[in-house]
């Protein structure tokens, strides 16, 4: 990635300060016959100060997990 500037910036997530380690989705037979599918998402973030930046980057996951669970859910039930 790379950051568009007119300046000769370096900002900290594009250098391993945010590192998305591994993801996974794991299906769970229901017993109504339905299906529960979650997502995780294992991270680093070592972007200071951390109590801060771990705000951020959770709900930023969290939104993107909700994004991509929606999608599957629309997806699986055409």
């Amino acid at each position: 990635m790379k950051e568009i500037s007119f300046y000769d910036i370096h900002p900290n997530h594009l250098h391993g300060y945010w590192v998305s380690k591994q993801g996974q989705f794991k299906l769970t037979a229901l017993p109504n016959g339905h299906t529960l599918l979650e997502g995780t998402t294992w991270y680093v973030n070592k972007i200071k100060p951390d109590f801060y930046w771990t705000l951020w980057s959770d709900n930023i996951v969290h939104k993107i997990h909700n994004r991509v669970l929606e999608h599957i859910k629309t997806q699986a039930e055409l």
